[in-house]
C-alpha cells in the first residue's frame, strides 16, 4: 500500500541535480515530522576524481541516523579494472533495526512516491544495519 506523501518540486530538483547534472553524489532525504512530505536533509558533492569511492561512500553512511530511517539517492561508482569506471543511480532505503515500527512502515510504504518522482533510479537497496549498507555488500547487490 503506497502512502500519499508529497515529493515537493524542490526535492525533485535536487534529485535531478544528482541524476542528470552530476552536481551531487548523494541526496539524503527524510519524511517530515507531520508525515506529509519528503525533504532534503543533506547533500554531498560529486566526486571529482574516481580514485577509491569507498571512503566517500562511508562518509555518507556515517551521516545516517543510528535510530531512524532515510532515503538516499546515491550515484554509486565502482571500477571493474584500472581503466573502466561504472556508475549506477541507486535508491537506498535506510531503516535501522532500532527504528520505531511505525516509522519503518511509513518509509517502506512511501518509497513508491520517491520512485515515481525519480524514474531514472537503476537499482533499489534496503538496509537495516551497517553490514547491509556497507560498500562491498551494496556493490555485490547492484552488480549481480
Amino acid at each position: 500500500m503506497a502512502s500519499n506523501i508529497n515529493v515537493p518540486e524542490k526535492l525533485k530538483a535536487e534529485f535531478d541535480g544528482l541524476v542528470h547534472g552530476h552536481k551531487y553524489r548523494a541526496v539524503i532525504a527524510k519524511i517530515t515530522p507531520d508525515f506529509t512530505s519528503v525533504e532534503v536533509e543533506s547533500t554531498l558533492p560529486a566526486l571529482q576524481d574516481m580514485v577509491d569511492p569507498g571512503p566517500a561512500y562511508k562518509e555518507m553512511v556515517d551521516m545516517l541516523p543510528e535510530h531512524g530511517c532515510r532515503y538516499i539517492l546515491y550515484d554509486f561508482q565502482w571500477q571493474s579494472s584500472a581503466t573502466i569506471t561504472h556508475s549506477k543511480v541507486i535508491l537506498i532505503l535506510w531503516s535501522s533495526e532500532t527504528s520505531k515500527v511505525r516509522e519503518k512502515m511509513i518509509y517502506a510504504s512511501s518509497q513508491e512516491c520517491i520512485l515515481n518522482a525519480v524514474p531514472d533510479i537503476q537499482r533499489q537497496v534496503q538496509a537495516t544495519d551497517e553490514d547491509e549498507i556497507s560498500y562491498p555488500v551494496v556493490l555485490k547487490r547492484i552488480t549481480s
